[in-house]
């Protein structure tokens, strides 16, 4: 389901989608051209719902859902897309020492082959789930689509945990993003965006397992929280997991391999 609203007296454009990529969807765009500011919409929502379908390991049409099938027990071919976004994730195992993984159990046990843009899985119990990455990358998805269109002052949301800021506020320097400790309700910290990506990952009281360590594959139980902001969306989707797994000693080790912003880790 989804909705979309033009506000004239404020010059802002919301779209929503209640459910898609796992979560809720919304932007929010600035702009004096209500048609336009439409037209963009359709194109956005379009995108997301692309992507979902081609990266969602739960929908038994997509693409990542026939890989998971059928890998373990013969090479698959992937389109362009997927080839290139697998490549990406194999690169993030590679450095943050492993513990940014699509698979769970081990990068290694997976078999790309260049010649066939192939993928196999050395496990018929292997799978990937790419909902660590796919909100980061349609993110980028999205910029793409907002700098095509030149709209330059825009928020967008998944779920309060992957945002993306493109420009500042209307009446402002920046978009003010509020994060909030899932336990008690209390403000941890304002953060001010501009031109960056947010992306944030914790365990919360209604998910408190929910993240698995792929070097011991147990659960992460840590009462903790992670904020990255940098400029690559999907850098900072990583990252947040990445951080979460990793002991103390080794964040800043792997927050070294990458450009950031801006990296909090809380314990809650």
């Amino acid at each position: 389901m989804s909705y979309s609203n033009y506000y004239a007296a404020s010059g802002l454009f919301h779209g929503s989608m209640s459910s898609v990529m796992g979560t809720q969807f919304d932007i929010l765009m600035v702009g004096s051209d209500p048609r336009l500011l439409g037209m963009v919409w359709e194109k956005v929502e379009s995108e997301v719902r692309r992507l979902d379908r081609m990266l969602n390991r739960f929908d038994p049409e997509s693409e990542v859902s026939f890989v998971n099938r059928e890998a373990g027990h013969y090479p698959v071919t992937v389109g362009e897309e997927l080839w290139g976004i697998l490549n990406d994730c194999k690169r993030y195992n590679e450095l943050t020492e492993g513990y940014f993984d699509i698979t769970l159990q081990g990068f290694g046990q997976v078999l790309l082959t260049e010649e066939d843009k192939g993928i196999f899985f050395f496990s018929e119990s292997l799978h990937i789930d790419l909902g660590g990455y796919g909100k980061g990358y349609a993110l980028a998805k999205i910029r793409e689509l907002l700098e095509e269109n030149r709209i330059d002052k825009a928020l967008v949301n998944f779920g309060n945990s992957s945002v993306l800021a493109v420009g500042t506020h209307p009446c402002g320097e920046y978009w003010p993003v509020g994060l909030d400790n899932p336990f008690t309700k209390e403000r941890i910290v304002d953060l001010k965006l501009r031109d960056s990506s947010l992306s944030i990952s914790g365990n919360m009281p209604s998910h408190p397992r929910h993240i698995v360590n792929p070097h011991t594959g147990a659960f992460v139980d840590d009462k903790k929280m992670v904020a990255v902001v940098s400029e690559d969306p999907i850098v900072s989707e990583i990252l947040t997991t990445a951080f979460m797994i990793a002991g103390d000693e080794r964040v800043p080790v792997i927050a070294s391999q990458f450009d950031i912003y801006e990296k909090h880790v809380y314990k809650l």
